[in-house]
């Protein structure tokens, strides 16, 4: 499993914080217990399903009226354009693969500078300083730079505790008042001395060979702009959101940013973990950190944000699965929903503003996969929010129709859960179904609440 193995490398304690059974037997088995019960659950869903004809009823309820007649055309239209989509990125999925460096290859180590702003995370500031320090990069060619963005806390304290500690390797920058997260790594920008910048955030811990691999596509082709790291759930076992949420993020990762690799256009590339090219970043850092969109500055998605800009240079963007950052994931709904909100808002924005130059000649090979994916991934909502509408509709009519959509729910979250089991080999990757459920039943407004808020600039998790 990804996560055990990855203990001995950053230090991380693998058990649950808060177990949701007190018993020792539960907190040391808490996995496997919940996952029968998720396989228990399903099964039970699909034989009720069956033994109540619901697919049946489906079917006449479809034939019951015009308005359902002539909906089980862009209904059958919605389901091919997911099904081919997915075979498609599939297909692409299967030939990426993480670039290494041989034993026999001689390799000269760019001097690189990792920027950390941070606002008010004492929790594990110092922790996170260590991770870096802690790395297998030349330490003769790293340095460290941690911005306190106008912190209330003790976090500049344990900044400068870890001045002590690593001496020139780290410098410290203090705003006496939140300026944003743009701002910070603008600063921490123009202090580096590094050919190439890193940056990480200050709740996250790295892995030991993370900075290696994931400036190696750097250093052997000069198309690159930018690397993404893996994200994964640092508090995964903190509870059962925790839990299904470490799915998701494999999965976005491992399978959403690995197809696009195979290209050279993974769209976001995440501010926990994202190596760059300074030279490039020179060309319009002005420009990033004062962007304005619908005459409103923009204060989140600097991460997209920078790789929309990298790809209009003309530059790839790829993704290393082998460069991993263990990120604090949200513990409550509330929290996933305000944080999925802020996220497809600068989907939003900077999916428009990618749609402005994908048709050009921006590079020179490989524009024709981004321009199929990105029409991809903008049919998805509209397709969720008609196929919801459609389903509920028919759970009015007929009530038993429950049975069959979460039915299908189970099913089809079972296969896309595959992909974090094909990496990871772990029966954990059931956690997979409930969130696939949670995510088509709950998780339908985000999208058009976002379109409708595009000015709102709040932070929404701080």
């Amino acid at each position: 499993m990804m996560w055990e193995e990855a203990l001995d490398d950053i230090g991380l304690s693998s058990k649950s914080r808060s177990p949701t059974f007190k018993l020792p037997f539960f907190r040391e088995r808490i996995d496997l217990f919940i996952v029968f019960l998720i396989v228990i659950s399903s099964i039970l869903i699909l034989i009720i399903s069956v033994y109540f004809r619901t697919f049946y009823l489906w079917a006449e309820f479809l034939r019951s009226n015009t308005f359902t007649r002539i909906s089980t055309y862009p209904l059958l239209i919605s389901g091919v354009i997911v099904l081919g989509g997915i075979v498609f990125r599939t297909i692409i999925w299967f030939r990426y693969k993480p670039q290494t460096i041989e034993p026999e290859e001689k390799v000269n180590w760019p001097f690189v500078s990792v920027i950390m702003p941070a606002l008010n995370e004492e929790e594990l500031i110092g922790k996170s300083i260590d991770s870096i320090f802690s790395s297998n990069y030349p330490k003769d060619r790293l340095e460290v730079i941690c911005i306190n963005d106008g912190s209330t806390d003790s976090t500049f304290f344990h900044m400068e505790k870890a001045k002590q500690k690593y001496g020139e390797n780290l410098r410290v920058i203090n705003f006496k008042e939140n300026l944003g997260k743009r701002k910070a790594l603008y600063v921490g920008l123009k202090k580096s001395k590094g050919e190439i910048i890193v940056t990480t955030d200050s709740d996250s811990k790295i892995g030991r060979s993370a900075l290696r691999n994931i400036v190696i596509p750097l250093i052997k082709d000069k198309n690159i702009g930018a690397v993404a790291g893996r994200v994964a759930a640092l508090n995964e076992k903190e509870n059962f959101l925790t839990r299904m949420l470490s799915i998701r993020y494999s999965i976005s990762f491992d399978f959403g940013r690995a197809y696009q690799s195979v290209y050279g256009a993974v769209l976001c590339c995440p501010g926990a973990l994202t190596a760059y090219r300074k030279s490039i970043l020179q060309r319009f850092v002005l420009e990033w950190v004062t962007q304005k969109f619908l005459n409103t500055p923009c204060t989140y998605g600097e991460d997209r944000a920078l790789t929309t800009q990298i790809l209009k240079a003309g530059y790839m963007t790829k993704y290393q699965s082998n460069a991993v950052v263990y990120t604090k994931v949200p513990v409550t709904f509330g929290q996933m929903n305000k944080m999925y909100l802020r996220w497809t808002r600068s989907y939003i924005r900077e999916s428009i503003l990618f749609a402005r130059f994908m048709f050009s000649r921006y590079r020179t090979k490989h524009r024709i996969l981004p321009i199929l994916d990105f029409f991809f991934l903008n049919l998805l909502p509209p397709i969720h929010i008609f196929s919801l509408s459609i389903v509920t509709y028919s759970v009015l009519a007929h009530p038993l129709l429950i049975l069959r959509h979460l039915a299908f729910l189970v099913v089809f979250s079972f296969f896309l859960s595959l992909y974090y089991f094909r990496t990871n080999k772990s029966l954990v990757f059931l956690y997979g179904i409930p969130y696939g459920i949670i995510a088509a039943l709950c998780l339908w407004w985000i999208v058009p609440v976002a379109a409708l808020s595009m000015k709102n600039q709040s932070w929404l998790t701080r």
